[in-house]
């Protein structure tokens, strides 16, 4: 299965080597957390390698999958459809029905509170893959390795300073991930 959803994310990306090596790095990082963190590795690579699947079709083939409740909770944020539509893709594609795969793939641009592991180590490995060239990519990678809910907390922060910064207000989703990860890493929630 993993060759096959490799083989496909390799066909849908071809013209984009950036995005390709990104999702490959992505997929590499998740796979060493997920060995470290003792989360099931296959689920893993799959939610990895499909995150970004849908990143560059055209929104009206993003949403056209999509009820309505959906795309209109999103309409100012539509960054977030190329998540939600990857995962209607490997639904229909590959006929995985594993919540916390698709959830892995639905949630990766900024969270949600209550993450499973497997939704943070994606969540995470967005951010901190080597080809990402951010200064403190090394850094949030050996901060997962120890503890995922600092790592995710710390990605989140840079997400919603990276926004700010381009004069985007942060989505009400975004803040309230970003607290709730407070919380639970100064102990306020278990």
């Amino acid at each position: 299965m993993i060759e096959a959803i490799k083989k496909r994310v390799e066909e849908k990306l071809s013209d984009h080597q950036r995005r390709l090596k990104h999702v490959f790095g992505v997929y590499e990082t998740a796979v060493k957390l997920a060995e470290i963190h003792g989360v099931d590795v296959e689920k893993v690579a799959i939610a990895a390698l499909f995150h970004d699947f849908a990143k560059y079709d055209q929104i009206e083939d993003q949403i056209e999958h999509m009820d309505l409740k959906t795309i209109k909770m999103y309409a100012d944020y539509p960054v977030i459809y190329h998540a939600m539509a990857a995962a209607i893709a490997l639904e229909h594609e590959f006929h995985i029905r594993d919540q916390e795969i698709l959830n892995g793939i639905r949630y990766h641009v900024w969270g949600r509170p209550n993450m499973s592991e497997l939704e943070k180590i994606i969540f995470i490995s967005d951010s901190c893959e080597p080809n990402r060239g951010f200064s403190d990519a090394p850094m949030i990678f050996e901060m997962a390795k120890k503890d995922l809910n600092q790592a995710t907390e710390y990605c989140m922060k840079i997400s919603i300073d990276h926004v700010i910064a381009k004069g985007i207000l942060p989505s009400p989703e975004q803040l309230e991930s970003y607290h709730y990860y407070k919380e639970v890493n100064c102990g306020e929630i278990k």
